[in-house]
């Protein structure tokens, strides 16, 4: 017997809770909250946004993600940049779910 589903993820997610904004491509603020995972081809972001009309552009997602040389227990971060395109959004009560691909890695 087989199993299909309707998955259509090309690499795996992995559970990550970095602070994550959401620009457009001219950097107007768009919103703000955490990653809730990521992969190598995107991430879903849960904000408190209230545009859910944001489906289809293409927007500016900036990660602080925790740099490999922290030390002390300082909380070290670094901020990575990817051009990415929302795929869809997702009403989570009071939350938005907004899930990005990947386009382009910028800084």
């Amino acid at each position: 017997m087989t199993v299909t589903t309707a998955e259509r993820r090309r690499s795996s997610r992995a559970a990550a809770a970095h602070p994550a904004t959401i620009s457009s491509r001219r950097g107007r603020f768009l919103a703000r909250g955490r990653t809730a995972n990521i992969s190598e081809n995107g991430a879903f972001v849960v904000s408190r946004c209230t545009r859910s009309k944001l489906r289809g552009e293409t927007v500016i997602l900036d990660v602080a993600v925790p740099t490999a040389a922290a030390r002390g227990g300082r909380d070290e971060r670094r901020e990575v940049r990817y051009l990415c395109r929302i795929i869809r959004t997702e009403n989570l009560g009071e939350l938005l779910g907004i899930a990005l691909a990947f386009v382009e890695k910028l800084a």
